[in-house]
Formats: structure tokens, sequence, C-alpha cells
């Protein structure tokens, strides 16, 4: 076979594969073909609002299609304010698939997919709701714990990953402080209980400093772990972390 025919063969193949590709994307995502389609393409929107619920999927990260897991998500009001207008445009796009015409399982998957959109319509639409750090939630608890118990260290760059979110952190923290003043304004104000137990959680954490606090702990056990995968079953096991592999070189 010539030069020219190889070139000409895939060419061909390419032009398969770009027109197939082209209509999966209007089939799936421009315009979806069908109910579950297009429950399952705000399913993805809405996924993608959230690096830390893409972490937790827990097979996008270290893969090519990881985009995120150097970031931790956006506490600001606009942030929530564009997710609700995504939360409204996808509600009333759901309209054009049902209820009228379905049956069976379509049915109830409309409906509950209704359902799920309207009840985090409504919540986004209050802006002061509940109380945004208490001692057993809020940032100060869930981005440490989800810092030290989801993020996968894997390779070098997983590990620069992790210092990105960490470095993060801060501008979490900073989001969540503007959040918390504004509700005061308003009106929404923990009792006293809650701020004791609050401010005994967050003095905690940062009372050993940064060198013993879990966030930098539990790093080079994870490091010592992703080795263990690549040793030699025959091999012994390092007593710490060398230093020319430590995450802050």
């Amino acid at each position: 076979m010539t030069m020219r025919k190889v070139r000409k063969l895939l060419a061909w193949f390419g032009g398969l594969l770009i027109a197939g590709l082209a209509v999966a994307a209007v089939w799936f995502w421009f315009a979806p073909v069908g109910l579950n389609n297009y429950v399952n393409k705000i399913t993805l929107q809405l996924t993608f609002d959230s690096p830390q619920i893409l972490t937790q999927l827990g097979f996008i990260d270290n893969t090519p299609f990881d985009f995120h897991s150097g970031k931790l998500d956006d506490e600001t009001r606009a942030h929530e304010d564009a997710v609700l207008a995504r939360l409204r445009k996808a509600r009333a796009g759901l309209d054009k698939y049902g209820p009228a015409g379905l049956s069976g399982q379509e049915l109830i998957t409309w409906k509950t997919t209704a359902w799920f959109l309207d009840d985090l319509i409504r919540e986004g639409e209050f802006e002061h709701i509940g109380y945004r750090v208490n001692q057993i939630s809020g940032v100060t608890v869930n981005t440490p714990q989800f810092l030290t118990d989801a993020h996968v260290i894997k390779n070098k760059r997983s590990v620069e990953r992790y210092l990105s979110r960490l470095a993060d952190f801060g501008r979490v923290l900073r989001e969540t402080k503007v959040r918390v003043e504004d509700d005061r304004v308003a009106g929404v104000i923990p009792p006293d209980f809650v701020i004791d137990q609050s401010l005994v959680g967050m003095r905690a954490f940062i009372a050993e400093g940064a060198a013993k606090n879990a966030l930098v702990t539990t790093l080079p056990a994870k490091l010592e772990k992703d080795r263990g995968r690549s040793r030699p079953p025959n091999a012994r096991p390092s007593s710490s972390v060398p230093r020319n592999s430590s995450p802050a070189k």
C-alpha cells in the first residue's frame, strides 16, 4: 500500500471519528436526545461546579481528565448565584422532556429530578441560611478532613496538587469569613455554645503549629504508601521520608 493510500485511509478514519464525536456531542450535550441524556448532562454540569465532588467520585483524579484536583470549592456568593442560575436553567429545560408523554421509569426519573432541582433552587434562594461555621461542619472541619482523607497521593503531580490545595485553603477561609460577616449583618448568628465549641476546634487545629498539623503529618505516610506500591516485594521500606522527596522541595 502506497503512502498516499495510507494517508487517505487515515484521513477517512479521522473524518469518521470527528463526525462520530460531533454526533455524540449533539446527542448527549448540546441538544440531548431523550430524558436520560438530559439528566446525565445536567448532573455533569452540577458536578463540574465542585472540584471537591469530582475528587470524591474517586476515578478522575490523576488521569488526563484531571483539571480540578489542585483546587478547592468556591465559597463566594457570586459562585452560588451562578450555580443557582444554572439550576433554574436546568429546571426549565427539564419541562421540555416531560412529564407529558412519559410513563413508568421515565416518569419516575422526571419527577425525581424535578423534585431535586426544585429543592436546590428553593434552598439557593435563601442567601442567609444555617451556620456556615460550627463545631461539626463547615470549611474549618470539612476541608481538613477532605484534604487528609479524600485527596489521593499517587505521584509527584498529585503531591503538587495537594500542596496547591493547601495554599488554596486560605482563600476558602477568607471567602467564608466574608459570608459569615454578611450572615451576622443579616441577623443569622449562631448561639454562644456553637461559637464557643467552634473556637475550641479551630484553636486545637492550629495549637501545635504547622509542622505537627494533620495536613502536614499525614503526607509522609501517603508518600511512603505510594512508594510501597512500586517497591519490589523483597525491598525494605524506609523509616522516614527522604529529604529530597519532601513536598516542600
